[in-house]
């Protein structure tokens, strides 16, 4: 049991506390995907860019701030749009419309989000009366072309699936000798999440979603969509229980 918690709950909880007594330890490649991926060494949990991480069915997520603040967007699952309803029937095909030549390939690496285009021109649209969630394009003549979509049901199943309970762990970066560190230190455990929640969250702009697809001889990677959400608006998802300082377990 650690800090009155019972169960598996408490057993996580007692091994990343004994993690934070380790002080900064070094990270493990670079990135965004690093914290994670040493966070879940010092675990002895394996690392995967397709499921969110899990210890006994506890959703782990760790993430680069500080106490006041986090510096990384939280990444909440991944889903290819349902290419059934959309217009563009592949990822190859939006990178082809969208995408940009770098790289000796094409690429289209780019966060999209409501409210305002992107670069790109990309932006969501929701709509709520039929349950949809729209990417478009809209021109700087302010033409609108649908893109892709994904049943709201379907986004919302593939949330519950991958965030059950949760801990979401922060930690402080540092660097040594050119070299990154990071101090996992605190840590907050999240209930289900809030699914009525899901599609407002998109409409304000709070939950986003990145492409990553990219091509090269005839060959295409699609490491997304990720629906990512701004990390000072994880709570207004997923309910809180409870926020630790790890150090002081």
């Amino acid at each position: 049991m650690a800090n009155g918690l019972a169960g598996d709950m408490g057993e996580v909880v007692g091994m990343l506390a004994r993690i934070s007594r380790l002080g900064p330890v070094p990270a493990i490649g670079t990135g965004d995907t690093s914290v994670g991926m040493t966070l879940l060494s010092h675990l002895g949990i394996p690392y995967s860019s397709i499921e969110k991480p899990n210890f006994k069915g506890i959703v782990i997520t760790a993430r680069r701030g500080t106490r006041a603040r986090d510096l990384n967007r939280v990444n909440l699952f991944a889903r290819v749009p349902d290419w059934d309803i959309s217009s563009c029937k592949s990822s190859r095909e939006i990178v082809a419309c969208f995408g940009y030549d770098r790289d000796n390939g094409r690429k289209l690496y780019c966060t999209v989000r409501a409210r305002k285009p992107n670069n790109q021109g990309l932006m969501l649209v929701v709509d709520k009366g039929f349950s949809l969630v729209h990417e478009v394009h809209r021109s700087e003549e302010g033409v609108t072309t649908p893109v892709a979509s994904w049943r709201l049901g379907g986004l919302l199943s593939k949330l519950e699936k991958s965030h059950g309970a949760s801990i979401w762990v922060i930690a402080i970066p540092s660097k040594k000798d050119d070299a990154e560190y990071f101090h996992f230190r605190y840590a907050t455990i999240t209930s289900a999440p809030k699914t009525t929640e899901f599609a407002s969250l998109i409409e304000q702009g709070t939950i986003t979603m990145d492409h990553l697809i990219w091509e090269q001889s005839g060959r295409n990677v699609e490491k997304g969509p990720l629906f990512k959400i701004n990390p000072g608006n994880v709570e207004a998802l997923f309910p809180v229980s409870a926020k630790l300082d790890l150090l002081t377990l």
